[in-house]
């Protein structure tokens, strides 16, 4: 065990008392294991103490923690039907292994994904002589670099956070994302440097930049233009919200979708740092989550009103990136598409459970391209 025997058991002592006065003295206990490799959320979980679990996770307990038998808190929580936590956890990522959750039913064989050996980049391959820095965030930098003689995008955790233990979490987060993913619209992942600091994401370089830089350049985009932008993103985004391993985006914005060159003819979409992989078990599942995350330009108002909310958050921030592609600063002569007025407007209904899938949208997207003309800027909200 970590610390001192009984770490993990600490925490239940009273019930479903708050850890919080321990966490606050000593914040390392939230990673405790006893001797089983149990953690305190493990025994949360077992014994359905929601308040504990809750104070768990907000401080940053690992979900998906593997006890001796390989059980995870939720493996736990489905074996003593503690309904509470199992959609506690769920909602926060939770996955089911072990021998707990065998019983329930049979755990479906994932395809066989890259090994670590065949992404792993030595960094000193990677010739950053002619680097120049294309983008700038919270806890690391984007930088335009060569690797074996091809344009990359590097993105570098900045060493003052190389020890960070949430920031290597949300980075190795992202990379086992990005190693599953294949798709002409999703920017690919070439590789990352995980064994040395500083820590790396290496992904194709794009030329032609990002959406809201084009957006702010040109203004408003011609029709043609802008329904295959708004198809590419549709495409990408179709593919993430496949079942059964559903994954959310949550901040789908301009700066998120690069164009793949100057030309400006396709894009990809990028930047998964707040992207969530849920994994649904049938088309019925509710996989909701609570929490803040995005830029508030193309946030759903239930995440921002702090509400539960599903993969339909990414269509509310598609709508609002529609909207900014075909309205901002257009003159010229108008168009008016009722059915993409329409479109548009359910996208970003209030309700969610009223927004269409991406399915579903890109069928009605083909439909309005065969109406559309290709010769001028238009509104659609205008009559």
């Amino acid at each position: 065990m970590s610390g001192s025997e009984g770490s993990s058991e600490c925490f239940s002592g009273g019930g479903d008392s708050s850890p919080l006065p321990l966490l606050e003295e000593d914040r390392s206990l939230v990673h405790a294991q006893d001797y089983d490799n149990r953690t305190p959320l493990h025994v949360a979980s077992i014994h359905g103490w929601i308040d504990v679990a809750k104070c768990l996770i907000e401080h940053g307990a690992d979900v998906n923690a593997q006890d001796r038998w390989n059980n995870t808190p939720l493996a736990d929580a489905e074996g003593a039907k503690k309904d509470t936590i199992i959609e506690l956890l769920k909602s926060h990522g939770g996955l089911t292994y072990g021998q707990h959750g065998s019983h329930f039913e049979p755990t479906p064989v994932p395809p066989p994904l890259p090994n670590k050996c065949d992404w792993e980049i030595d960094p000193s391959e990677l010739d950053f002589s002619n680097a120049s820095i294309i983008g700038k965030g919270s806890f690391g930098e984007i930088i335009k670099a060569s690797w074996r003689g091809t344009p990359v995008a590097v993105k570098r955790i900045l060493p003052n956070l190389s020890d960070d233990r949430l920031v290597i979490q949300d980075f190795r987060h992202e990379v086992n994302l990005l190693v599953k993913l294949r798709h002409p619209n999703i920017v690919q992942f070439l590789g990352a440097v995980t064994e040395r600091k500083p820590l790396m994401l290496i992904t194709e370089y794009l030329r032609g930049g990002d959406l809201h830089q084009c957006l702010k350049e040109k203004g408003a985009l011609n029709p043609s233009t802008a329904i295959n932008f708004a198809l590419d993103i549709a495409r990408g985004m179709a593919y993430l919200h496949n079942e059964p391993n559903v994954i959310v985006h949550r901040d789908l914005k301009p700066r998120n979708v690069l164009i793949v060159n100057s030309g400006a003819d396709h894009l990809k979409v990028g930047d998964f740092g707040l992207s969530k992989l849920i994994r649904v078990k049938n088309s019925h599942d509710r996989y909701k989550m609570t929490g803040e995350t995005g830029s508030y330009r193309y946030m759903a108002p239930e995440v921002f009103n702090h509400q539960r909310y599903d993969k339909k958050v990414d269509v509310f921030s598609f709508a609002m990136i529609l909207y900014e592609m075909l309205e901002d600063l257009c003159f010229g002569q108008k168009v008016y598409i009722p059915e993409l007025r329409e479109l548009t407007e359910q996208c970003w209904d209030e309700d969610m459970n009223r927004r269409p899938s991406f399915l579903e949208i890109l069928k009605r997207l083909e439909k309005i391209k065969e109406i559309i003309p290709t010769d001028h800027h238009w509104h659609i909200f205008t009559g």
